[in-house]
């Protein structure tokens, strides 16, 4: 047999510890390489949501608004609208304005039948006429208008607010009024300001047009009223977005007092009616 053909050597035998387990690998070595950057941190922007896109949550839906910042400028708006429709109402007093156009009248009736040299006789003939005979009348019809202008349009619309507001308040605090005694005041004011700004625009509309007595007459009743009622619901609107009400005081509340308010105020705006329609009618001689 040639040397060829013998079978390799075999491989020493391991120590007695070791047999059966793998060689160790040679632990690699490491090489110098150079100390790595501290790492610096990065804050990326964070992404703010669209106003259209963010939800709004309930609570704040249904949370009652923090108004009554302006609660005195409302007051004051409200006094004044109710302060202009008095001097509306003060001088178009019906019975003074058929007065003064009779007297108008018949001196100028008298004035054609006389020679203008006597004219200045006449003008003196009918003043001393007024004075002695009219005077103390024409002074009580004005009496008589100053005291139905100040109880329909100052007492009765500003007192009925002014003690509702005031009384009605310590009522709202017992089912709880998170906005406060400004914004019930505020709320009462806005309802003046309505109130008081319609019925001024409604009358300078029928004074201003040339309409007949009974049109312009009709005209108020139909609506004068229907402005009261409206001022009304925008006062509860306004007193329970303020507030926060829920159904059971608007329903045993609000639903009472605007029909009971406005019944009231509705008779009111009709004798205002009246008073104005008489006016036309003293005005058209």
């Amino acid at each position: 047999m040639s040397n060829d053909e013998l079978p390799p050597p075999l491989p020493p035998p391991l120590p007695p510890g070791r047999r059966g387990s793998p060689m160790p690998v040679p632990a690699p070595v490491a090489r110098g390489l150079p100390p790595r950057p501290a790492a610096v941190p990065v804050h990326a922007p964070k992404p703010t949501p669209s106003p259209a896109a963010s939800p709004v949550p309930v609570a704040a839906a249904t949370a009652p608004s923090n108004g009554g910042r302006l609660w005195w400028a409302w007051c004051l708006a409200g006094s004044f609208a109710c302060f202009l429709l008095f001097l509306v109402c003060l001088n178009c007093n019906p019975a003074t304005t058929a007065t003064d156009r009779a007297l108008a009248k018949l001196q100028g009736m008298i004035a054609q039948q006389l020679d203008p040299q006597l004219h200045p006789l006449l003008s003196w003939g009918v003043s001393i006429f007024f004075s002695n005979y009219l005077a103390m009348p024409y002074a009580q019809m004005k009496a008589a208008g100053l005291a139905f202008a100040s109880v329909a349009c100052l007492l009765l619309p500003a007192g009925c607010s002014l003690l509702s507001a005031a009384l009605g308040h310590p009522l709202f605090m017992i089912g709880g009024a998170p906005g406060g005694w400004r914004a019930t005041w505020q709320s009462f004011g806005v309802h003046r300001l309505v109130c008081d700004l319609a019925s001024l625009l409604l009358i300078a509309f029928v004074l201003i047009i040339p309409l007949e007595p009974i049109t312009a007459a009709s005209l108020l009743i139909l609506f004068l009223p229907m402005i009261r009622a409206v001022a009304m619901i925008v006062l509860w609107v306004s007193l329970a977005r303020a507030h926060g009400f829920g159904p059971v005081r608007v329903i045993f509340l609000g639903l009472p007092h605007i029909f009971v308010v406005s019944a009231c105020s509705g008779m009111v705006g009709f004798v205002l009616a009246i008073y104005f329609y008489g006016y036309l009618v003293a005005r058209s001689f």
